[in-house]
């Protein structure tokens, strides 16, 4: 087998990065890294096996462990549906709560049917902490926190 300097390798990892740069993807970059490794290797050790196989091992390591990690911190959290993207939205009290009695507040237009722990008065800002059912159950705001 025929013997690759180590200017090969580096100038063909050189290349494949600005092809990363063309056509992005998260891939090609890897390929690159992997062929400056093997041009670094290439100048203290002379065998292409021993070459190819570090390119081969090391680029296909990359590529699985970069697409791992690329996957987790892209994946996107699935957006609430229905009455659950309501939770932690403000709102504001319609009638008043007076525990265990309902109340009403008015929350992104629309009035829902509210329970609270503590007795909340009309007017007051309120943020919804989860939807159970057909209800709201809400808390009131700090003062100064309103959104």
């Amino acid at each position: 087998m025929f013997e690759l300097k180590p200017a090969v390798w580096i100038i063909a990892g050189l290349v494949l990065a600005v092809l990363e740069m063309l056509v992005p993807g998260l891939v090609i970059i890897w390929f690159g890294v992997a062929a400056v490794v093997a041009g670094i290797l290439a100048i203290f050790v002379h065998n292409p096996y021993i070459q190819f196989g570090v390119f081969i091992v090391l680029s296909g390591v990359m590529v699985v462990f970069s697409q791992r990690i690329a996957r987790k911190i892209t994946h996107k959290e699935p957006e609430q549906v229905g009455a659950n993207r309501m939770v932690g939205v403000t709102g504001i009290v319609v009638q008043p709560i007076a525990p265990p009695e309902l109340g009403r507040v008015k929350v992104n237009g629309d009035e829902w049917r509210a329970e609270a722990k503590v007795a909340i008065a009309r007017g007051a800002t309120v943020r919804v902490l989860c939807v159970e059912g057909t209800r709201l159950i809400v808390d009131i705001c700090e003062e100064g926190s309103h959104e």
